[in-house]
């Protein structure tokens, strides 16, 4: 074989392993583009210095969008990114809130950092109350400004997810559950002091108030809280719309507390419901609910001071991204299933996936299909472990395996054997599946199992006993990683172990 060859043969080993990567839990795009200052929204904001919720002057709310470079997908999940500051500070720009965007646009997401109105009295419960409500406005806002303006973005409406970092948080939750004008806190509505104050000033508005053409709703599908708190736990109904919470706190958080407690131990500001409370009466509604409660640790756990780099980010920053990749997959990803009938050699095998829009079959013996419902033809006996792959509308995917048996009717057995053999696996090297084969001259009981390089056992092909005669076993290492393995076969006192090459 010409060295040429050799190489080009090497390179693709090398690179299969791009085939088995998927949209939202790989980065498959190395580009992304940026759309950067996009109005999303105007409405009234304070003056800043602050001089009283009166004096207020309008104010353009923008974002920056982050779009997967050369993405053809006509409708991809949306995730909007809202920034800490105890609502007097912060910006899109936060670092950590940036870097969100980037990650999930390079996982294939549409991804928004946005602005919202800052400033109040931080000596006035009244005034914190209506920053809260007014960033929630901006909050709900770009929500329904994204949905309105979805096919511009190439957005699924349907899968639209928040991550808030403190204030941020705070948005996040009360978007779920700050829903009914009724649940309006009193102080966003007029303040007419007399003698007049600082707090006096006008009618916050409805929920909707900002940008009321807007007539798409402001709900996401789920959110990520991190560190954040509610004004009250009892502001969560049975009802309510949102199902899909992520809540990420330091136990030892003195910002805003994980319990029931003052932020920033402030007794001006009225007590918060941290993530511990929420989480139980998420639990007791029966909502489908995730955490990451850290023990001892503080605000901003994941190396950021006020959403900046605190110089950079630690181990907890690649847990916490992990854990949000999957949690936003499972959400918006389909479910596969199938089932099969022998007949003879030939097998019919049945979808029984749902949500699924493609199909991805490998049956096994190097062969591979895309029908919904295949028939396939094995041309020998033996034990295969079938592996469907499937796609939604938005390329999200889901896969599930099983082993299935081949032995044709009315073919006679492999003739008896002479002596116990075990055969080197073909192909090898192999990506991601290779078969297995070995003789036994008698009934006896057999093993075969699949170690690493260390000596630890990572897959078990054969555990039973067997009749005299070849047999053949398929081994798919799609969740293994390359590197070294052997395989061990125990056959009554017969004992042999090969070496094997898995290469990605």
């Amino acid at each position: 074989m010409q060295r040429s060859n050799c190489f080009f043969i090497i390179f693709l080993l090398l690179n299969s392993s791009f085939l088995s990567q998927y949209r939202y839990t790989d980065s498959l795009f190395n580009s992304v583009n940026t759309d950067n200052n996009r109005v999303f929204a105007t409405a009234p904001a304070l003056n800043n210095p602050y001089t009283g919720e009166s004096t207020t002057h309008q104010q353009q709310l923008t974002f920056h969008l982050f779009q997967p470079e050369n993405d053809t997908l006509s409708h991809r999940p949306l995730v909007i990114m809202i920034h800490g500051g105890a609502f007097v500070s912060g910006n899109k720009e936060n670092q950590d809130m940036m870097e969100f965007c980037k990650l999930f646009a390079q996982k294939g997401y549409v991804a928004a950092t946005i602005d919202y109105r800052l400033g109040m009295n931080p000596t006035s419960s009244k005034s914190g109350e209506r920053a809260v409500y007014r960033a929630l406005q901006d909050c709900r806002a770009a929500v329904r400004y994204f949905k309105h303006n979805s096919e511009d973005f190439h957005i699924d409406t349907n899968n639209i997810f928040l991550i808030g970092s403190s204030a941020g948080a705070f948005m996040a939750l009360f978007n779920l559950f700050m829903n009914e004008e009724s649940e309006r806190p009193a102080s966003s509505f007029a303040i007419n002091n007399f003698p007049p104050n600082l707090d006096n000033g006008p009618d916050l508005g409805k929920l909707d108030a900002i940008e009321t053409n807007l007539k798409n709703s402001a709900y996401p599908k789920g959110i990520v809280s991190l560190w954040g708190a509610l004004k009250d736990t009892l502001l969560i109904k049975s009802g309510d719309y949102g199902q899909n919470v992520f809540l990420v706190h330091g136990t030892a958080d003195n910002i805003v507390p994980f319990d029931v407690g003052n932020p920033f131990g402030y007794s001006v500001f009225p007590p918060t419901y941290g993530s511990n409370p929420i989480n139980k009466r998420l639990n007791k509604l029966n909502f489908e609910t995730e955490t990451y409660f850290v023990p001892n640790e503080g605000h901003e756990f994941y190396g950021v001071l006020n959403g900046n780099w605190n110089p950079s980010p630690n181990s907890y920053w690649d847990t916490i991204n992990t854990k949000i990749t999957n949690f936003f997959h499972k959400i918006h990803k389909p479910l596969a299933d199938f089932s099969f009938e022998n007949f003879d050699t030939e097998v019919h095998f049945t979808d029984k996936s749902i949500d699924a829009a493609k199909w991805e079959w490998d049956f096994g013996d190097s062969s591979i299909g895309n029908e919904q419902n295949p028939i396939h033809e094995y041309k020998s006996n033996g034990i295969y472990r079938v592996t469907l792959t499937i796609k939604n509308s938005i390329d999200s995917w889901d896969t599930v395996s099983a082993n299935l048996e081949v032995i044709a009717v009315g073919v006679e057995k492999n003739s008896i054997p002479n002596s116990f053999e075990l055969s080197q696996n073909y192909p090898n090297p192999f990506n991601p599946s290779t078969t297995i084969k070995f003789s036994i001259p008698t009934v006896t009981n057999v093993s075969l199992k699949i170690y690493d390089i260390l000596g630890n056992e990572v897959a078990n092909l054969v555990n039973e006993k067997k009749d005299a005669g070849e047999y053949e076993f398929n081994f798919n290492a799609s969740n293994l990683a390359s590197g070294i393995y052997f395989y061990k076969l125990q056959a009554g006192s017969f004992s042999q172990t090969k070496k094997l090459l898995l290469i990605k």
